[in-house]
């Protein structure tokens, strides 16, 4: 891959990962409510997702939407379920007279929501599918596959890291009952939004 070409898709995937989502929503309310290794740790769930459902497009393997459509539903259910509940507990909490510390509660959690959340969109798969070949001339190589999925891990991990830095500098605002009231509607209505596609 040459470095032009590099570099488009890198900005490419920078942009795109940009926009505000579903899981752009989960990174901030995970670092805001919980600290920054939460929302990090969701960021790695999603980026994982995402090189997965990345590798099954260079590999061609568009028929897996079709035979695994089962189970891509199930877990679309299932992170809609984890949203709206994680939206639910955020609305009702009381409010908490001392700061949450960074490492409160499991991180593992965190990159399992972001995990299943980027699992369950197979939309993901499809447009992979079609965006790579805009960067990407065949024939793919090893090497041109480790490339691209090494650019994708990078431009993800970069921007909803900075995802991260950002909703853990809301964490004593969330701390207000209005702030709680709009991050948990935001998780339920991103739960809801899920289970209705």
């Amino acid at each position: 891959m040459s470095l032009a070409a590099w570099l488009s898709l890198f900005l490419a995937l920078v942009a795109l990962a940009m926009l505000p989502s579903s899981s752009v929503a989960l990174v901030v309310i995970r670092s805001a409510e919980r600290g920054i290794s939460h929302g990090l740790a969701a960021a790695a769930g999603i980026t994982l997702a995402d090189l997965l459902l990345a590798a099954l497009a260079l590999a061609g393997w568009q028929a897996a939407m079709e035979s695994l459509g089962s189970l891509f539903q199930l877990l679309r259910w299932l992170a809609a379920a984890y949203l709206i509940w994680f939206g639910w507990t955020l609305w009702h909490r009381q409010p908490t007279t001392r700061p949450i510390p960074n490492a409160a509660g499991n991180w593992g959690a965190s990159l399992l929501a972001g995990l299943m959340l980027t699992l369950s969109d197979i939309k993901a798969l499809v447009f992979y599918a079609s965006f790579f070949p805009l960067f990407v001339t065949a024939p793919l190589s090893p090497l041109l596959c480790l490339q691209v999925l090494g650019t994708t891990a990078v431009a993800l991990l970069l921007v909803k890291g900075l995802y991260a830095v950002l909703g853990s500098r809301l964490s004593r605002p969330l701390g207000r009952p209005g702030a709680r009231k709009l991050g948990g509607g935001l998780m339920i209505g991103c739960g809801l939004w899920l289970a209705s596609r």
